[in-house]
């Protein structure tokens, strides 16, 4: 279920989204600026908000746009990483974050995973979810490297990795606010001897069989964190902190869960500041 805010065309929302500082943009939208602003230095700080800008104006082309139009915006965009040398709007905000090492493949990907929640797609298995996993979260992670300093090669799969374990935590957590939207992220699971079902996930007490699946799902997520967690050496101290930081915050919701028996249609799991 789409949130269209505004009749917006994909145009007009490209030159909004131009005319915006990305330091504003995310300092009013990514509860994690108060902490970056701190550590950052003002130059790594505007590169990592440029990239935000970005990955945020991808977001609300497949989300919020009337659907014909959300269409359009995503064919226009995978059109354009496609052909650089064409002059649009929107390869104007590429060529930003394209100076400081940001791949255009990576950034196609990062557009797949926003076409898969445009066009509702199904998650039917683990290797569904991991693909899902790569290409709206790992992949932010591989296009921050170059941004915070990583340039050994090596530490990409961590970074990855930590994308990964993120997600999967978002996930878990959001899976009742998602079938409110009408949107499940997690594989198939068997309840009663048949699939599991929107309904299923719109009830006060979580089903054992979701129970057990959303403790796998932690574990697998605590699999990358470690992995992520062995990258930090790869990235010059300052980030390092932010990352870590970054990582534990997730872990932690995720620890939290487990603290209430994996009960997550019972409601939200926040952590206190």
């Amino acid at each position: 279920m789409r949130s269209v805010l505004s009749n917006l065309t994909y145009l007009e929302l490209t030159d909004d989204y131009l005319k915006t500082d990305p330091i504003q943009l995310m300092a009013k939208h990514g509860k994690s600026f108060y902490f970056a602003s701190m550590i950052f230095s003002k130059a790594r700080l505007i590169r990592i908000a440029t990239l935000y800008r970005l990955c945020r104006f991808i977001d609300d082309c497949a989300d919020e746009l009337p659907e014909e139009e959300s269409k359009h915006a995503i064919n226009s965009i995978i059109y354009d990483l496609n052909h650089k040398e064409h002059k649009t709007k929107f390869n104007q905000l590429v060529s930003q974050v394209e100076k400081w090492g940001i791949n255009r493949q990576d950034l196609e990907e990062l557009v797949r995973g926003a076409e898969f929640d445009a066009q509702g797609g199904k998650i039917l298995t683990r290797a569904d979810l991991t693909l899902y996993c790569y290409r709206v979260a790992g992949v932010v992670g591989l296009m921050m490297c170059p941004l915070i300093g990583v340039t050994d090669k090596r530490g990409y799969p961590h970074a990855i990795d930590l994308g990964l374990g993120m997600q999967l935590t978002n996930i878990c957590r959001d899976i009742l606010e998602d079938a409110r939207m009408k949107r499940v992220y997690i594989p198939e699971v068997d309840i009663n001897g048949r699939g599991l079902t929107l309904k299923d996930l719109q009830q006060d007490k979580t089903p054992l069989e979701l129970r057990e699946l959303v403790k796998n799902l932690l574990a697998k997520a605590d699999e990358y964190y470690t992995s992520g967690k062995n990258g930090l050496a790869y990235i010059p101290f300052r980030p390092r902190v932010v990352i870590l930081l970054a990582g534990e915050i997730y872990r932690h919701i995720g620890v939290k869960i487990k603290k209430n028996n994996y009960q997550v249609l019972a409601g939200r799991t926040y952590l206190t500041f």
